[in-house]
C-alpha cells in the first residue's frame, strides 16, 4: 500500500509540474475576443469541410471497350489437361485467367507459385486455413489433383486486366 502511495504522489507531482510549466509559456494576448471574426473562421472551415466530403459529379464516362480474352496455357502435358479439366469448377469465383472477383472476395490466383497454390489448397481441405465456400470443391480433390490444378493455375498469365479502365491503361500493365 505503501508503495501505491508513494507511486501515486509521484505520478501527481509530475503531472502538475507538467501543468505549471506549460502554464508559463502560454502566450499573453490583450486583443478583444471577435465573435465575428470566430464565427467567419468556423464558416469557412465548415464550407472547406463540405466541400471535401461532398460527392463528386460524374465527369463524363469514357466508353470502355471490353475485350474477352482466354488465357493461353500450354497444354503440353497431362498434369496440365487434368488441370484445365479441374479449373473449370474454379471459373465462376477466380474468372477464367485467374483474376478473381472482389463481388465474390476470390483471391487473385493466376500466374501464383504452384507450390504456394498447392499448400494453400492442402491447408484448407485440412481445416487449417477456413474457407467454407471452397470446402466442397476440396473434399472431391486428391493430393494429385491438387498438383495437378496448382501446375495449370500457375501457368495462367500474371497481367490483371482492371475492369472499369482504360483499354490503353489496362495494356501497360
Amino acid at each position: 500500500m505503501t508503495r501505491l502511495m508513494v507511486f501515486l504522489g509521484v505520478l501527481t507531482a509530475f503531472v502538475l509540474g507538467l501543468v505549471l510549466f506549460s502554464y508559463k509559456s502560454l502566450p499573453v494576448s490583450n486583443a478583444k475576443f471577435d465573435l465575428h471574426k470566430t464565427e467567419e473562421a468556423y464558416e469557412k472551415r465548415t464550407e472547406l469541410i463540405h466541400e471535401l466530403t461532398a460527392p463528386k459529379e460524374k465527369v463524363a464516362e469514357v466508353e470502355v471497350e471490353v475485350k474477352e480474352y482466354a488465357p493461353v496455357v500450354d497444354l503440353n502435358t497431362p498434369e496440365l489437361v487434368k488441370g484445365h479439366k479441374l479449373y473449370n469448377q474454379c471459373i465462376s469465383c477466380h474468372g477464367k485467367g485467374g483474376e478473381g472477383k472482389a463481388s465474390q472476395k476470390a483471391p487473385f490466383i493466376g500466374g501464383q507459385f504452384d507450390w504456394y497454390i498447392e499448400k494453400q489448397l492442402v491447408d484448407m481441405k485440412a481445416g487449417v486455413r477456413s474457407n467454407p465456400v471452397m470446402n466442397p470443391i476440396l473434399k472431391g480433390l486428391s493430393p494429385q489433383d491438387m498438383k495437378d490444378l496448382a501446375a495449370y493455375v500457375s501457368r495462367l498469365p500474371w497481367k490483371k486486366l482492371v475492369e472499369g479502365a482504360a483499354p490503353a491503361a489496362a495494356a501497360a500493365q
